[in-house]
């Protein structure tokens, strides 16, 4: 086996081997959080390229200790709960003016969410979609739904479940859809909702257009789904061409977001980094704020107005 078990000792001295220095605390971290998940998952900042490729195997540069390395993995581990918070204030906002705009075009209607000429996508797509609306809804035998009682009361106790009940139980994932294969009257009249939101709060009011709405929410969408699966943040890239970074998606939430719960989440991203600054040397750090797209901890943090 080229991949052997290997006991703690065995890894701290790995470690060691391989230019780490180590800690009475290493042992520790290594047992309760897995070699795997804390050197494998973030030893690419400190790694000595040249060295590594000599010696066929990691070498780190000159002042790594295992310390930094788990600083780096505790940084972002906090940034994906952080994100993961206002992600969800984000879906609430996406669910609300969607289920809302769709109602108003539709006064009168039961259950107009389930006819699939109201949707402008083709029958497959819109087809899967509806798929999972009856599933929630318990209307397909052959599925069983996950009980949710909000849903079980509207079937039982009223004539229809409207779309802003059914949104509780949709992931952000089907909302986004929802959003996506509405009519362009829709789309607009959402979009419209979120511009109107904006100027609620700033004093320069912009248009947010159904297009920049829709890439918004495709990037918080994607590193939603990162945080949920607990995979590395600070690096991660998204969409088709992969060059959608963490500052990207800052910018995105800002759309979606009021001012002042930007404000929060701009006033903690910026402590965690001041606190990684501290932790870290500037050359690595440096590969991390690039990783991120952050040029400057300081003065990068700004709310239009």
């Amino acid at each position: 086996m080229d991949k052997p078990f290997k006991t703690i000792e065995e890894q701290v001295e790995l470690l060691e081997a391989r230019g780490v220095a180590t800690d009475d605390g290493t042992p520790e971290v290594l047992l309760r959080e897995g070699y795997y998940s804390v050197v494998n998952g973030y030893k690419a900042p400190f790694i000595d390229k040249e060295k590594s490729e000599s010696a066929k195997d990691d070498r780190y540069l000159p002042g790594t200790s295992f310390a930094d390395i788990y600083a780096l993995f505790m940084f972002d581990r906090e940034l994906r709960m952080l994100f993961f918070k206002y992600f969800a204030i984000a879906e609430e906002a996406l669910k609300t003016t969607s289920a809302y705009c769709f109602s108003e075009a539709h006064i009168g209607e039961k259950e107009p969410y389930l006819d699939a000429s109201n949707y402008d996508t083709s029958p497959n797509q819109i087809g899967l979609l509806l798929s999972d609306f009856n599933t929630a809804l318990g209307r397909k035998p052959h599925r069983k739904p996950k009980r949710k009682l909000y849903l079980e009361h509207y079937s039982k106790n009223h004539d229809e479940v409207p779309i802003w009940v059914l949104m509780k139980y949709l992931t952000l994932g089907q909302a986004f859809k929802f959003y996506c294969f509405q009519p362009e009257s829709i789309r607009n009249e959402i979009a419209k909702a979120f511009s109107s939101l904006y100027a609620n709060d700033h004093e320069k009011p912009i248009r947010i257009s159904p297009r920049r709405l829709r890439l918004a929410y495709d990037h918080i969408k994607d590193f939603r789904n990162i945080c949920a699966h607990d995979e590395r943040f600070y690096c991660a890239k998204t969409s088709p061409s992969r060059d959608i970074a963490v500052t990207d998606v800052v910018n995105d939430m800002q759309l979606v977001l009021s001012k002042n719960t930007y404000v929060e989440l701009l006033a903690q991203y910026a402590a965690m980094l001041l606190k990684l600054s501290n932790s870290l040397g500037p050359d690595v750090l440096n590969k991390v704020l690039k990783e991120m797209k952050v040029e400057s901890i300081y003065g990068a943090f700004s709310v239009n107005e």
